[in-house]
């Protein structure tokens, strides 16, 4: 979806880093045997941020690492029932999060759902 070189998300990336992966799976769909309909990854990353006046901080924030839903179920509210069950279990504010390489449909979705529209790019 994002026009990758490679993935970014693996079982064996999975088992060595300590990161969460949540998915949404339809069990009712290909006769029974269900399809996943998307899948949030995130994890604890550290990061050397730049604020607003371009001063580094170091910092260990949740991140969201990927994301995605399948583009024939995406706007039909699975990836807001996903990110939603994601900031319960996680309990945290989306605001508090950081989002790793966003892409504009990120970046859309948290404007939308969350009102998050300013960001400080990052190198």
């Amino acid at each position: 979806a994002q026009q990758l070189p490679a993935p970014i998300t693996s079982a064996s990336k999975l088992q060595s880093q300590k990161h969460q992966l949540y998915l949404m799976k339809d069990g009712e769909s290909s006769r029974g045997h269900g399809v996943v309909v998307g899948f949030l990854k995130v994890g604890y990353k550290k990061l050397f941020l730049l604020d607003r006046n371009g001063v580094h901080i170091e910092v260990e924030p949740l991140c969201v690492l990927d994301f995605y839903v399948s583009e024939l179920l995406q706007r039909h509210g699975y990836g807001l029932e996903l990110f939603n069950f994601m900031l319960q279990h996680q309990n945290v504010e989306p605001v508090l999060m950081a989002y790793d390489r966003p892409s504009n449909k990120l970046l859309a979705f948290l404007a939308k759902h969350y009102s998050l529209m300013q960001s400080v790019p990052q190198s």
